[in-house]
Parts: C-alpha cells; sequence; structure tokens
C-alpha cells in the first residue's frame, strides 16, 4: 500500500475546502453589517473607567441572570483585576499627577449585582438599591432593560453611568452608551456583538488609555510592559464561549473568534490544569463546568452548544448566577470544582430543556430540503397556547409542543393579581432580544418583567397588555423573515472520492467554527452494500463502496453509521443495495471504528434488495 505525503494530501483536500468554504461565504457577507462600535462612546467609557481605576473609585456592574451577562461580568472582573495587578507590580513607583498611585489603585473597588428576573416583585426587591446606597463612582449596565435607568436615578445616584448595548437603540443623553454605530446608513438589524465581546474590547481599550494618562510617569516603561503583558487574552475564550450561547450568526469575524477560543479550550485541556490556568489558556472554572457538562475532547463548537450553553442557561434561569461567576474567576481548584459541581446540581434540579434543537443548524439531524415562500411566511407566525399546570414545567411543555410543529411557542397561564405569566421558545428570533425590545415599547410603567437567553424566555406582564405585547411579537417575527429562510435549508456538499476521505479532511472539519447561518458540511453521493451489522439494537453500521455509473468497484471500501434507524422493525441493510446516502465526514479515535467514517444523515434505497 503506497503512503501519501503531506503534499500529495493537501493536493487532494485543499480543493474540496475551498468548495465548502465559498459555497457558505458567497453572497452573505452583506447580511452581516459592519462590525464597527460608536467611538464616541467607548473613548467616553474608557476614560471614565481608567480615571476610576486610577483613582481608586467604586465601581459596580449591574446585570442580569443571562448566560452572556454572566460572562460579560467575568471578562470585566477579571480584565480589570490584571489591570490592577500590573499597576501594583512596580513596588517603587509612588507618585503620579493623580497622586499616590499605588495606595489609591488598592482602593478600587469592583462589584457586581445581578438583578433577579420574574421570580421576584420588583416592588420588594430591594437588593439594587441596598447596593445603590454605598455610592458607587461608577455604574456599568449591561444591556439595561427600560426600567433600570430611571429606576437608578430615583435613587438620586451621582454616578457616572456607562451602558454596553448590542442594540442601536438610543439611551438618555447623560448615560454613556458603548454599542454598534448609530449610522442610518447601516440597515440590517442583525446583532454583529455580544455584550461580553463589547466589555473585553473596553478592557482592553482601558488598558490602552491607561498607558497613555502613565506616559508622563517616571516608570512608565515599567508599568506599560506590565499593562501590555496582564494577560487580557484569557478573556477571548469567554467571548468565544458568549457568541455560543447567544447562536450568533457566523459572520466572518464571529467565526474567527469562535474558532480561537474553541482552539484554546483544547490547547488547555492538553495541559497540566495548573500550568493551562497560570497561562491564561483554560481557567480551572471553565475546565470542571466542561466534566460536569460531559463534553468530550477534542472540543468543537458543536459539542460547546450541546453540552455547556444547557449549564449556563439552566443555571441562569434558576436564578443563581452568582455560582458561574464565581466558577469563572475562582484561583483555587478546589473552589472550581465546588462551584462546578453546585452548578451541575441546579442544572440537575431546574425544568429547562436541552439544546437539542441546535441540531438543525450544526447536528445531526437538519432540514434537508429548501423552505419554499410558503414555509418561509409559517415561520413567522407563532402558536399561542395555555398551560394552567405546575409553572415549574413551563419550559419543557414549550419545548416539546416547538418540537413538534418546529412553529414559535408562545404558552400562556393566568395567575393572581390581573398578571400573566407566558414562556417564549424560538429558534427564528433572538429571544432574549425580542423580550428586551418589546420591553422598551411597552414602557417603563408597564408590569412587564422577564427572563430570557438566546433561545427561550419566561416572562411577567398585566393581563390587559397581552393583546399589545402580541402585536409587538407579531411585527418583530416578520421583521426576521430573511434571517428565518435560511434556518431551514442546508447545504449539500456533493460527492467524496474515496481518495478524499481521509483523516486530514476529517480532522479539519472537526475544527471548523460552524453554526447559524454557516453549516457544517453534508456530503451526498451512491454507494453500494457490502455488509451491514446492528449496533445497540438501535443502529447500523455497515461497509460500502463507491458506486459510479454502474461500476460498484470504483474506491475501497467506507464505514457508515446510521444511528436511530430502528433496524429490529425496519430490517437491516443487506449486500447489494444500492443506496442514496447524505452524510458528514466523522474522524474517531475510539479503537470500535476505522479512523473516518460517515455518519448517515438521510438514507434512500434505490434499488431494493432482500432485507436480512
Amino acid at each position: 500500500m503506497r503512503v501519501r505525503d503531506g503534499k500529495e494530501i493537501l493536493s487532494i483536500i485543499d480543493p474540496i475546502k475551498d468548495k465548502i468554504l465559498e459555497a457558505r461565504l458567497s453572497g452573505r457577507n452583506e447580511e452581516f453589517g459592519k462590525p464597527a462600535l460608536d467611538d464616541i462612546g467607548l473613548k467616553m467609557a474608557e476614560d471614565k473607567l481608567a480615571s476610576a481605576l486610577l483613582g481608586g473609585s467604586s465601581v459596580l456592574i449591574v446585570c442580569r441572570a443571562n448566560p452572556d451577562h454572566v460572562l460579560a461580568v467575568s471578562t470585566l472582573i477579571r480584565g480589570l483585576n490584571l489591570i490592577v495587578k500590573g499597576l501594583q507590580t512596580t513596588r517603587d513607583v509612588v507618585q503620579t499627577s493623580r497622586g499616590a498611585l499605588g495606595d489609591d489603585v488598592r482602593r478600587f473597588n469592583l462589584k457586581y449585582f445581578c438583578c433577579r428576573s420574574i421570580a421576584e416583585d420588583p416592588k420588594v426587591d430591594l437588593g439594587l438599591d441596598r447596593e445603590l446606597e454605598s455610592k458607587p463612582d461608577l455604574i456599568i449596565l449591561l444591556d439595561p432593560v427600560c426600567e433600570l435607568i430611571p429606576r437608578i436615578k430615583r435613587n438620586q445616584v451621582t454616578a457616572d453611568i456607562v451602558t454596553l448595548v448590542t442594540h442601536r437603540g438610543d439611551m438618555p443623553n447623560d448615560v454613556v452608551r458603548v454599542g454598534p454605530r448609530q449610522d442610518k446608513a447601516i440597515v440590517t438589524a442583525t446583532k454583529e456583538y455580544t455584550v461580553t465581546a463589547i466589555a473585553h474590547e473596553l478592557v482592553l481599550r482601558c488598558r490602552n488609555r491607561l498607558i497613555e494618562l502613565l506616559s508622563e510617569h517616571a516608570r512608565t516603561q515599567a508599568l506599560t510592559a506590565q499593562l501590555k503583558t496582564a494577560g487580557l487574552e484569557v478573556n477571548e475564550t469567554f467571548v468565544a464561549l458568549s457568541y455560543l450561547c447567544d447562536d450568533m450568526p457566523m459572520a466572518p469575524h464571529v467565526r474567527g473568534i469562535v474558532g480561537c477560543g474553541v482552539d484554546r479550550i483544547s490547547r488547555g485541556w492538553t495541559l497540566q490544569p495548573r500550568t493551562s490556568h497560570s497561562r491564561g489558556i483554560l481557567c480551572y472554572g471553565l475546565r470542571h463546568l466542561l466534566v460536569e457538562s460531559e463534553a468530550n475532547y477534542p472540543f468543537t463548537t458543536q459539542q460547546l452548544q450541546m453540552r455547556l450553553i444547557p449549564l449556563f442557561s439552566s443555571v441562569c434561569y434558576s436564578a443563581s448566577p452568582e455560582t458561574l461567576v464565581e466558577c469563572l474567576l475562582a484561583d483555587k481548584t478546589k473552589l472550581a470544582q465546588e462551584k462546578a459541581s453546585k452548578a451541575s446540581f441546579l442544572k440537575a434540579k431546574t425544568y429547562f430543556p436541552s439544546l437539542k434543537h441546535l441540531a438543525s443548524l450544526i447536528g445531526a439531524n437538519p432540514r434537508i430540503n429548501g423552505l419554499s415562500a410558503q414555509d418561509v411566511e409559517l415561520l413567522t407566525e407563532y402558536e399561542e397556547r395555555e398551560f394552567d399546570n405546575d409553572a415549574r414545567l413551563f419550559p419543557i411543555y414549550a419545548e416539546r409542543c416547538y418540537a413538534e410543529t418546529g412553529k414559535t411557542q408562545l404558552v400562556r397561564s393566568q395567575i393572581d393579581n390581573g398578571l400573566v405569566r407566558c414562556f417564549l421558545r424560538s429558534d427564528y428570533v433572538n429571544v432574549n432580544d425580542v423580550l428586551r425590545d418589546i420591553g422598551f415599547r411597552l414602557g417603563e410603567r408597564s408590569a412587564f418583567r422577564f427572563w430570557a437567553d438566546a433561545f427561550s424566555g419566561d416572562f411577567l406582564l398585566g393581563a390587559n397588555e397581552f393583546s399589545d405585547f402580541k402585536m409587538e411579537l407579531d411585527c418583530y417575527l416578520k421583521n426576521c423573515t430573511p434571517n428565518a429562510a435560511f434556518l431551514g435549508a442546508a447545504i449539500i456538499d456533493g460527492p467524496l472520492a474515496s481518495s478524499q476521505r481521509v483523516t486530514a479532511l476529517a480532522q479539519w472539519l472537526e475544527k471548523q467554527a460552524w453554526g447559524r447561518l454557516f453549516p457544517e458540511p453534508i456530503f451526498e453521493q451512491e454507494f453500494v452494500v457490502r455488509s451491514s451489522s446492528v449496533v445497540m439494537d438501535a443502529h447500523q453500521r455497515f461497509l460500502v463502496d463507491d458506486y459510479c455509473n454502474g461500476n460498484d468497484q470504483c474506491g475501497g471500501a467506507f464505514e457508515m453509521l446510521w444511528r436511530n434507524c430502528a433496524p429490529s422493525h425496519l430490517g437491516r441493510l443487506s449486500a447489494g443495495q444500492i443506496v442514496s446516502v447524505r452524510y458528514r465526514l466523522r474522524t474517531t479515535r475510539d479503537a470500535s471504528f476505522s479512523e473516518v467514517y460517515g455518519d448517515v444523515i438521510e438514507l434512500e434505497i434505490l434499488e431494493l434488495g432482500e432485507l436480512n
């Protein structure tokens, strides 16, 4: 058997790579808009944050119980603490134009507060009011809801307010807005950044601003070197996870960040825990969360979205986001393990569905056929259902209805005091963004209060406001028709020659950042079955030859796995059958499989044979 060298293999698989990427990138870049932040607001925010650091001020971060917000809080706290550590390292720094640098920086106080969701009445939720009594000098609001800023102002707070927002809406004139540019020429409604990505950019800009402010200091070279080597790159992993949490469309800039973040996680996993944590590659907390979520190495975007992200959403839905923040920021492996175990326990006792529905985007069972115009119209509608059972079962009931119909689900239940509790479930819009925007339209006097992630939301509102809410939801869904149309169609990448079904291509496919609007490749071709066997009474493993123009001897034998095909009822494939198969190319390190195999998505028998 002739062994092919690396150059020969690359010459064979490179055309396939180019074809796959071109099919996904062509004609879609214009939909993602320009990933640019408002530089004016960003500059004002970095000035205020840098001044707070040098002046030893008190900073309060206010967030919601949302996976993206948990990662954003962790990014801000870890990044700013690393900057403070860099400023304190040089012991002979005594005086700057702003006073004693060492003493002031040590007084810098950074806290966060997570606003509760619908479980608590806002009239008795005094946690934020107690935090505001400490008179912070700077307040950072993460994607605030409608009533939050007026509530802070009613407490007669004199602090500067900075908001990190992902939408292009306006903010009060006395509030610093950090978010996408409000350029009227930009008409796309596609979100370009998560809150975590904006928080990471703010930390980097704050570091650069500090270097400018300390340029006249006697020890400017030492301070500059320490700030530049503070290790802020560790937060890039959190940014990548936030894009997966928020199910962001895989625009080129998103794919680059997600790909690098997933690669950092895999590299850190192969190192000793203490080494990867100290080098800022993989922190203790994230390592233990991966263990608790049962994600398998090598990590992929699909692994993280199917395993890790549901853990984040469940813990946030259980109103315990502090557990995740403490876990991600833990500097001791024992503490990280305890917090990760607690997060796993909270997930186990919370009635919250997994993200199996993401299989239609990157997993094993996509909708193959393209959507007709009538289908697209159906995607803009929603089904309204009544549910009078235990409210804790809202998420499970909504998920079951969604799995049955494929339509956006609005489940509601009447409760006391003239209020309606609802659960919204959809893949076609970002539910968190929908509920936040509708909250602004309903106004601060509304009783509207919600918890949400990218796929589902639990909210409370007055019974007399329910009709207004439905009108706003109708409008939002109709405006999102173009994005919805892309969800149903998978891209078929044609056949693979036997020389192209190699480990190098399978591993390249495994490492890519697949996701929304950038689906994992599916190959399609005809084979002749040589033999088959049943695996665990539910799956079939079979060996095939390529079928080319009536010739069943094109190429070598290729192993395929057909999951959940119920061979006990349908019978298994028999030798000599000609089948048309749509499959994904996989590689495995398990000795029970060959190095490369085909994971069957759809199979059609073209020439009937007698089943065994």
